[in-house]
């Protein structure tokens, strides 16, 4: 029933009235990383951003961050103030500390953005009202291989993500890059998934067939729609000259299986493309029955069901703003505490002082794919701190901004601090440091901000408390060295959401978040380029970025020194799983798997053909063979402090042969968040997967990997200040008949 005109122009994001079908104008790009963006005028929830949530290890709190934010999502369509299909979340790793977009994401790790994405995707898409149908749409991106945005070094060499061809081995897209698109589409059953503006190995992300449909569709099974980045369709010819014309770039793309163009190439070249035989309406039939299906699954043909009754209240409703603060509260990740500094006693605080440029950091990224409209106020760390009036604050910036070198104010902020009774100093960066569109140019503080943090803990009456506000991992060896800095709390990105710092600072909770970014030396960013997408450590083939001559021939190579904890050669200043709590732990373990026969997952990587086991099939090789039982440690956990707190278990694999010929030195398998009253003992139970005890060669197959490993629960890094950690040995052994 659809005219040809109607058709080419459903194939762009804004698509336009479908008189045949009696259909209004459909715009298929809305976003909600952290809340609903845009719902017109409708205030909507501001949640923290995902760099901060990302560590609070709580797959129940990512769930229903996720189905807030599409119950608000479907209450604003209803109300006619928003389209029903999201952009979020953003799943690609923080592999690279400078990547501008890191403040999207929920960390370094493949296996926690992969659990990440499927509890957000779930809360997000599912509603116990109507589980026939998805209550909004959301949309993992960006595949793939994405992380970087605009960098010049200093020898001139400039690559942006519109043009960059990311060269990855196929060990680690594999391994690393493809890893929680893969959990994503399968576990988390996506709707959507968006191609990324870069190439990847020679060929444009939207035009790739085989990342699109022999990966994501014949492989995962994914069954949804695919975007485009916006204006990545129009990449593929313009950025990339990956085609000679713009209708072979249509064709590119329409055969790969991009489904929507954002924003209006393909439109504006499909019927070209027809008219030179480059595509038939067959091919564009085929775009549109994947858009159709999936608003056939948002119910939007068919009669009023439950999730048309979702009412304008579920959106900023107590609920919604105390889930938001929740979020901050649980992720929020103690670095150092020097002398019980924190908590604050409320009553014996007196004047705190606030300073630093981060002290106001609130409006100025509330927007940023999230709420134009947050509901409430724009709060800042001064109202968390205020506790609402009850504790008096004074504030000040001591520096103009996060990137000013300008100390002109320090010695008002000096001043402040000889004053009062209590200080926090703000610090870090915000969305002028990193952001999309352009890359940090450095990992270590501006020196009108150290200079800052020394004057000011240096004139204050006892050591002051330094509130990291970054996503960008910044080197905090002074800080953590300094014993004028008495505490140092790492908060990411919370935005408005901030006030639920308030139990914490004042000790009604006590911290249980963990770092999900290694925290390098600033150096880091003298050794490796950008540019670089290789995860294990090597020689570059990118220049240092510390080279200034700008006849790149003469400048010298870079070495990598390994991405992420899962391969980082060098001693991190902050280790991933890093965090501290105001009481103290103890791990013991109670069941202690001694050794597991890998046969079936020998069997299973031989019986299957596809480049990627699927988890399905692993879960059923699991089952048939008892692997849980077999493999589950049971870890107690006993608060010996005298607090009742969380704490937050990380399990370890530290494989044989841990770092050479490509091995990981270490692999999270598993973590648990348990709340321990003080004196109590909780346990917790954790098992690695079958597929852990497999290694990706550099062809991308997974093969077994047999021999002892060591699993640790925690890290021993936070042993010394009385958290918790345990140590064992665990035999995978080799099947006796060969696998190849």
């Amino acid at each position: 029933r659809m005219s040809l005109t109607e058709k080419i122009g459903a194939l762009g994001t804004n698509t336009p009235e479908i008189k045949s079908l009696g259909l209004p104008r459909y715009n298929w790009w809305s976003e909600a990383s952290s809340g609903v963006q845009s719902a017109r005028n409708t205030e909507t929830t501001k949640f923290p951003f995902p760099i901060t949530t990302g560590m609070s290890f709580n797959r129940s709190l990512w769930k229903l961050v996720g189905r807030q934010i599409g119950r608000e999502a479907r209450a604003a369509m209803n109300t006619g103030n928003a389209f029903s299909t999201f952009w979020a979340p953003v799943i690609n790793l923080a592999r690279e500390p400078r990547w501008g977009r890191n403040i999207e994401t929920p960390g370094e790790d493949p296996y926690l953005t992969g659990e990440y994405a499927e509890n957000f995707v779930r809360g997000f898409q599912e509603a116990p009202e109507d589980p026939s149908h998805i209550q909004a749409s959301a949309c993992c991106k960006h595949y793939v291989a994405n992380e970087m945005e605009s960098t010049t070094q200093a020898d001139g060499e400039h690559h942006d993500r519109n043009h960059v061809d990311s060269t990855v081995s196929m060990q680690d897209l594999v391994d690393s890059y493809m890893r929680p698109f893969q959990a994503c589409v399968e576990k988390g059953r996506v709707s959507s998934l968006m191609c990324s503006y870069n190439a990847v190995n020679g060929v444009p992300s939207c035009a790739n067939d085989w990342l699109l449909q022999t990966v994501a569709r014949e492989n995962w099974g994914f069954d949804g729609y695919i975007t485009s980045d916006c204006d990545a369709d129009a990449d593929v010819y313009k950025s990339h000259h990956y085609t000679s014309t713009p209708e072979e770039a249509v064709k590119a793309v329409l055969n790969a299986g991009t489904d929507i163009d954002c924003t209006s190439f393909v439109p504006t070249y499909a019927q070209s493309a027809l008219d030179k035989g480059l595509i038939s309406v067959q091919d564009i039939d085929e775009r549109l029955k994947m858009l159709f299906r999936v608003r056939m699954r948002l119910s939007h043909f068919d009669p009023k069901g439950p999730l048309d009754y979702i009412p304008a209240s579920a959106i900023c409703s107590d609920y919604a703003m105390q889930l938001s603060h929740d979020a901050v509260q649980q992720s929020a990740s103690l670095l150092k505490n020097m002398n019980q500094t924190l908590p604050l006693q409320k009553d014996r605080v007196g004047t705190v002082a606030i300073i630093g440029p981060n002290w106001n950091l609130s409006k100025s990224d509330a927007g940023y794919y999230g709420p134009s409209h947050p509901c409430g106020r724009f709060f800042t760390l001064v109202d968390a701190v205020s506790k609402r009036g009850q504790v008096k604050t004074e504030s000040i910036a001591g520096v103009p901004s996060v990137l000013s070198e300008d100390q002109s104010g320090i010695d008002a902020a000096v001043e402040m601090a000889k004053k009062a009774d209590t200080v926090l100093l703000a610090v870090g960066t915000d969305l002028s440091w990193a952001a999309e569109g352009h890359d940090a140019k450095n990992i270590s503080f501006t020196t009108a901000q150290s200079v800052l943090i020394e004057r000011v803990a240096a004139a204050a009456k006892k050591p002051v408390v330094i509130v990291t506000f970054t996503a960008v991992p910044l080197d905090v060896s002074e800080i953590l060295a300094n014993p004028k800095v008495g505490a140092v709390l790492h908060l990411g990105q919370p935005s408005v959401a901030v006030m639920g710092i308030a139990p914490i600072l004042y000790g009604e909770s006590s911290p249980a978040g963990r770092t999900i970014q290694t925290i390098y030396e600033s150096s880091y960013q003298d050794q490796i380029s950008i540019f670089d997408f290789n995860m294990r450590p090597g020689p570059s083939t990118f220049a240092r970025p510390d080279c200034t001559n700008h006849n790149a021939s003469q400048c010298p190579k870079g070495t990598n020194p390994g991405r992420t904890y899962r391969f980082y050669t060098g001693k991190a200043v902050i280790p991933f799983g890093f965090g501290l709590s105001y009481t103290t732990f103890r791990y013991s373990l109670a069941t202690v798997p001694k050794s597991l026969s890998l046969e079936p997952l020998g069997d299973l990587l031989t019986s299957q053909s596809d480049l990627f086991p699927r988890s399905a099939q692993l879960q059923s090789t699991m089952s048939r063979s008892n692997w849980k039982e077999q493999a589950q440690y049971a870890v107690n956990v006993t608060n010996t402090g005298d607090r009742d707190a969380d704490d937050t278990v990380l399990g370890f694999l530290i494989p044989p042969d841990a770092g050479m010929d490509g091995i990981p030195l270490k692999i999270l398998f598993g973590f648990q968040r348990v709340h321990v009253k003080a004196g109590a003992t909780e346990t917790v139970w954790l098992y690695p997967s079958m597929l852990d005890f497999a290694t990706v060669g550099k062809n991308g197959q997974f093969k077994l990997h047999p021999g002892e490993y060591r699993v640790q629960f925690g890290i021993p890094d936070t042993l010394p200040f009385g958290m918790g950690f345990a140590e064992d040995k665990l035999s995978a052994i080799e099947p006796t008949v060969a696998y190849v």
